[in-house]
C-alpha cells in the first residue's frame, strides 16, 4: 500500500503542489490511525481495573 502511495507521491509532486500537500496529509492521517489503534490496544491490554 505504501509503495503505491510513494509512487503516486512522486507523480503528483511533479503535477500540482496542492495535490502534493493533500497526499502528505493523507499519509500522515493514515499513520495517525495506525498509531491510535496500537495505543488503544496497548491501553486495553495493560489497563488495571481497581477492585480486583
Amino acid at each position: 500500500m505504501y509503495t503505491q502511495l510513494l509512487r503516486l507521491y512522486v507523480q503528483i509532486s511533479q503535477a500540482s503542489p496542492l495535490l502534493y500537500v493533500g497526499l502528505i496529509l493523507l499519509i500522515m492521517a493514515s499513520w495517525g490511525v495506525i498509531v491510535a489503534a496500537i495505543t488503544e490496544i496497548a491501553i486495553r491490554l495493560f489497563d488495571i481495573r481497581e477492585g480486583r
